[in-house]
């Protein structure tokens, strides 16, 4: 005979393990539902190297959570339809110009190493859905800062612009006044003309670059630096490729700099992307030759880029 308090025991037992099965049964579902549901990242730029593929590691690595590849571009552009929740992370112009020829909507996309300049020149102030730019050239704003703490005397500021990059003009000279600077400015013709620039030069301290490449590239960067150094001025930005040229300074954002920023931008939903946006962090890049020259050789980047940060988070 069974007694009353060994029967009540093992039914206790039996409801317990039924419960702890359906907890394990049901977490194993939920789990399985969370790694599917895991977006497949697809990271492809125009040309393949070993920086990109490490790049690619860097990114996978400070975010493990996710699935983040690197696909060739050969194999990326051959596709013209993807999963639902793939996104895509391209580097350069020519692979934004093929994202742009997907049936819209098409992937949410992050878009790299591409200028506010470069994509007005396809988009004017269009913003494409599910597609968020971060720019590869450095703020204005963060520029003429940067031009206000190394050289803190100077007040007339050229800038060369063209057909590219009129649209550009007025968010300088607004950011040129609120910090009590003239903008004096030049139309880039289609070919280099040394007398205007030298007129321009005339009217002005120092010159600000726009990341324009029809004014500032290998071809006419040495004629214009040339020019100012003649008249005993120089160049800021207009990026830090520049820099070994012999322009002054510039502010860019490295591989760590990137890194941060996409980890931030990928921990949130697509849905919840800007449409552009510049990184978070930067660094200042000085050609120390050319500083010397001017007499400010003092100035290092370390300290001016705590300056700008101070600049940066004042009321």
């Amino acid at each position: 005979m069974i007694r009353p308090t060994r029967l009540y025991s093992w039914s206790f037992k039996r409801s317990m393990f039924k419960r702890i099965w359906l907890v394990l049964c049901t977490a194993c579902l939920l789990y399985g539902a969370s790694t599917s549901a895991i977006a497949q990242i697809l990271l492809s730029a125009e040309h393949d190297s070993a920086t990109v593929r490490s790049f690619t590691k860097t990114l996978a690595h400070a975010l493990p959570e996710l699935d983040i590849r690197y696909m060739p571009r050969a194999q990326l552009t051959a596709q013209t339809q993807f999963p639902a929740d793939t996104q895509l992370i391209l580097l350069g112009a020519e692979l934004l110009d093929w994202r742009l020829k997907l049936t819209a909507p098409g992937p949410a996309t992050l878009i790299l190493q591409v200028s506010r300049v470069q994509v007005y020149h396809r988009l004017a102030n269009r913003r494409p859905s599910h597609i968020t730019f971060l720019w590869s050239d450095p703020p204005l704003q963060r520029q003429i800062a940067l031009l206000k703490v190394m050289l803190p005397g100077l007040q007339n500021v050229g800038v060369l612009y063209g057909n590219h990059s009129t649209f550009l003009l007025a968010e300088i000279e607004h950011a040129l006044q609120a910090e009590n600077l003239t903008m004096r400015k030049y139309y880039w013709p289609d070919s280099y003309d040394a007398r205007s620039l030298s007129n321009l030069l005339e009217q002005t301290d120092v010159l600000l670059g726009i990341d324009d490449s029809n004014i500032y590239n290998p071809a006419t960067i040495k004629s214009i630096l040339l020019s100012s150094y003649a008249r005993k001025q120089t160049l800021i930005g207009p990026t830090a490729a520049f820099i070994k040229a012999g322009s002054l300074a510039s502010t860019y954002s490295d591989q760590d700099d990137w890194i941060q920023t996409l980890s931030s931008v990928l921990k949130t939903p697509s849905t919840s992307w800007p449409s552009s946006q510049y990184p978070d962090h930067f660094k200042v890049m000085i050609n120390r030759q050319v500083a010397r020259s001017l007499g400010i050789q003092k100035n290092h980047a370390s300290r001016i880029n705590q300056q700008l940060q101070q600049r940066r988070n004042a009321p």
